[in-house]
């Protein structure tokens, strides 16, 4: 009897019944899709890291080595070291790589390095996992430049370097570990030995070392790289440790995987608020029904089983459909994820973490029924069968007269007044509204904050028109001296700053000695936006990142001094501002230039820029980069483009669908909710009826009051999106070394074109929703 029942409820109710499994069935979706995507992170970033066996500490240094020192200092410490191997690598600039039709990867951000593979460990895998073999002539080619240069397995690249010149066949795709992200400044190519050897020999690209180690299960790293150190051994460069790299690696999925969680968590609450809806209309429609089976003996027992099995069935059949649908929903966000991590994603973590959104969409169902329907047990069958016990005891507070309307037609203030009397039942519609109009502006402004030539303020850079880096050769100094004369003596720069980076030991928090990267230079010109105090401006000043000045890091506030050593001597440097910066792991300093260079670890020489107005950027960066052999020269834009590609990339596809996401959200609650209103006012509108009130009067009173709502929670969305959002993404961001992030706001875009979008579609729907059709004799709707 009672599946017949269910069965029947179903037929009477299909539209109802179908919006509310449709959108069931997408809660499901999402959520388990951001847990598969979570999952799948999880367990191929593990493959890969079970695989490629990346080292827990990478020393990089570039000048004199002595691979007898390291050997040494690795048996003084065996108890903490199990492995260490040091990688040779010959860079060259992006201009002695040639490919395509006489292009060449001149306009690359990215170090590029030569490299044979490892034989211990911290080995470069191919698009399988597997440990790259390269014959001789062949070349594997970083994943980076294959998607930026669109290279492509058998397409060959020509390296040129003084003497040195040999063509290369791609022979397959390099997935490396520790040098996969765009975040990170350098990749590496991997060739054979014997053509490694003949680049060695005719001196094509410069040297540079990556010394690694492998720790034991229990070793100690800080300990270890403090004894590094306090030894003296070659350390011209950063030293980076194997969780930047875990993070750099996840950064751009876990970037999406949190937006897609907090767009799944806003779907659970307006799941949960549409069920509500659902439920209660139901219920009051049925009301007399209801008053019918208590009145003939059927126990309030077996009456709830009748809605519970409706809904059982109903979450058992949606969760299931999106359950199954999420594992090919899952890959429109995770081919980054299949590119750089991992290719096969079949492990069964993901099958078994993604049971949680259907299983908690049901019970959620389930429990939230159970408690609606204890209304029910109050209601005695005399009180249900009059229908209007579920409102008794409201007041309406407020009258709003019709003869006070002075700015409205009667039709439009009569609806604006029903929202007003009523907002305890429109408050439901306002928040779905807001939620809609958050999930679609939030990736909007994230996509367009990340960019924007702003952003580059996030990663330690000045807002300037142009960088020039200058690479590592014999004559850099020299270089770096006549590029400055050049650029004073240019009539189209309006202004120019020279920044050095080299590497100080500063003592740590614990009073020992680690390496940090300084910037020296004149930082007023392109100044930066300061999360405390300013910029250093005199001499013993120094300013900090977010990172750097955090408890897990020097643990230092504005005022406080930092030792540094400076040529032997302990130099105390007073903090004068902590800065953002999500580059380097997020750990970087910027100095006074009263504290000189340290001419025996310098990083990397730096110029920024502004062009006249005027003045075509593009050809002025056509000229340096021809006038200056060992010059990359890029706009600021393009270098946060090249740096940030993957995640803006994923970000916009995350846009597109949080769009798609809503508009079905406000469609369908929108339905639903005028479907109970028009329900729940048929006596109501009957009586306006019998007043003489045409289906047209009464259709737009109900769409002008629904139209208010939409606005108001359209403004209030667009609102909380701004600055709610700015706060959630800062918090995120803020273990990457941006704690204050404040968003692009592109005005047309947030305030203009998704607004009206979303007016149309659900002014749309309001329209077809809101025809108002009794079809019953208007006397017996009146004595009901």
């Amino acid at each position: 009897m009672f599946l017949k029942m269910v069965k029947n409820d179903f037929v009477r109710q299909k539209i109802v019944t179908i919006s509310v499994f449709v959108f069931i069935a997408m809660a499901v979706l999402l959520g388990a899709s951001a847990i598969n995507n979570i999952a799948n992170l999880i367990q191929s970033m593990s493959d890969l890291q079970e695989r490629a066996v990346p080292a827990d500490i990478t020393q990089m240094h570039s000048g004199e080595f002595d691979q007898a020192e390291i050997d040494k200092f690795t048996e003084e410490q065996r108890e903490n070291i199990a492995m260490q191997e040091t990688m040779v690598l010959l860079t060259l600039d992006g201009s002695n790589i040639h490919f395509g039709n006489n292009q060449t990867m001149a306009g690359t951000v990215q170090d590029i390095s030569f490299v044979v593979q490892n034989k211990k460990f911290d080995f470069i895998m191919d698009l399988d996992n597997k440990k790259l073999d390269v014959t001789e002539g062949e070349v594997a080619v970083p994943i980076y430049f294959m998607q930026q240069y669109d290279l492509k397995i058998g397409d060959t690249i020509t390296v040129k370097s003084g003497e040195y010149e040999n063509e290369f066949v791609i022979s397959d795709y390099a997935r490396d570990y520790e040098m996969n992200s765009s975040l990170t400044s350098s990749k590496r190519f991997v060739i054979n030995q014997a053509d490694y050897n003949e680049m060695l020999l005719k001196q094509a690209g410069e040297l540079e070392y990556l010394i690694e180690f492998k720790l034991h299960e229990n070793g100690d790293s800080q300990g270890l790289q403090t004894a590094y150190i306090e030894g003296g051994l070659p350390a011209n460069g950063p030293t980076v440790g194997g969780k930047i790299f875990l993070m750099f690696n996840a950064m751009s999925d876990a970037a999406v995987a949190m937006v897609i969680i907090l767009i799944s968590v806003l779907l659970i609450i307006i799941a949960s608020l549409c069920i509500r809806l659902t439920f209660l209309a139901t219920i009051d429609e049925d009301l007399r029904e209801i008053g019918v089976m208590k009145a003939i003996g059927i126990s309030k027992k077996d009456i709830k089983k009748v809605y519970l099995n409706k809904y059982r069935v109903m979450s058992v059949a949606a969760g299931i459909i999106g359950y199954l649908l999420s594992f090919a929903v899952v890959n429109l966000f995770n081919g980054n994820m299949r590119l750089y991590i991992s290719s096969d994603l079949s492990g069964n973590l993901k099958y078994v973490l993604s049971l949680i959104a259907p299983l908690l969409v049901y019970f959620m169902i389930v429990m939230y029924c159970k408690k609606v329907l204890k209304r029910i047990d109050k209601i005695s069958a005399v009180e249900a069968l009059r229908k209007d016990s579920m409102e008794r005891g409201k007041n309406q507070k407020y009258s709003f007269p019709l003869l006070k309307n002075k700015f409205f037609s009667t039709n439009i203030y009569m609806g604006l007044r029903d929202v007003c009397k009523r907002f305890k039942l429109y408050r439901l519609l306002f928040f779905i509204f807001i939620v809609c109009t958050f999930i679609v502006i939030l990736p909007i402004n994230i996509y367009n904050t990340m960019n924007s030539p702003e952003f580059s303020t996030y990663m330690g850079i000045g807002k300037s028109d142009m960088r020039i880096d200058l690479r590592r050769t014999d004559s850099i100094i020299e270089d770096f001296k006549k590029l400055q004369e050049g650029l004073k003596n240019d009539s189209d720069i309006e202004k120019y700053a020279a920044y050095i980076t080299s590497s100080y030991q500063v003592k740590n928090a614990e009073g020992s000695w680690d390496y940090m990267n300084i910037e020296t230079g004149d930082f007023s010109v392109f100044p930066l936006n300061y999360l405390e105090g300013r910029a250093p401006e005199g001499e013993g000043e120094i300013s900090l990142s977010f990172a750097n000045a955090s408890k897990d890091g020097l643990n230092k506030n504005v005022g406080d001094e930092v030792a540094v050593n400076v040529g032997g001597e302990e130099k105390n440097l007073k903090v004068t501002g902590i800065y953002q910066d999500i580059t380097n792991g997020g750990k970087t300093a910027k100095a006074h230039t009263s504290l000189g260079v340290n001419d025996e670890a310098v990083l990397w020489y730096i110029v920024y820029m502004d062009v006249a107005q005027g003045v075509d950027i593009r050809e002025k960066m056509d000229y340096y980069q021809n006038a200056y052999d060992s010059a990359q020269v890029n706009d600021i834009k393009e270098y946060t483009r090249q740096t940030l590609g993957n995640i803006i990339d994923q970000m916009s596809t995350v846009v597109i669908g949080a769009f798609a996401i809503a508009v079905i959200i406000a469609v369908l609650i929108t339905a639903l909710f005028l479907r109970m209103l028009l329900s729940k006012d048929m006596s109501q509108i009957a009586i306006m009826r019998s007043m003489g009130l045409t289906s047209k009067n009464i259709k737009h009173q109900y769409m002008a009051g629904t139209m208010m709502v939409l606005i108001l929670g359209i403004i209030v969305g667009v609102l909380a999106s701004n600055y709610l959002g700015e706060l959630l993404v800062s918090m995120a961001m803020s273990t990457m070394g941006a704690a204050k992030i404040e968003f692009v706001h592109v005005v047309w875009q947030t305030w203009l074109l998704c607004p009206l979008a979303l007016i149309v579609v659900v002014g749309f729907t309001i329209f077809v929703s809101c025809k108002v059709a009794v079809k019953d004799d208007l006397s017996v709707i009146l004595r009901s």
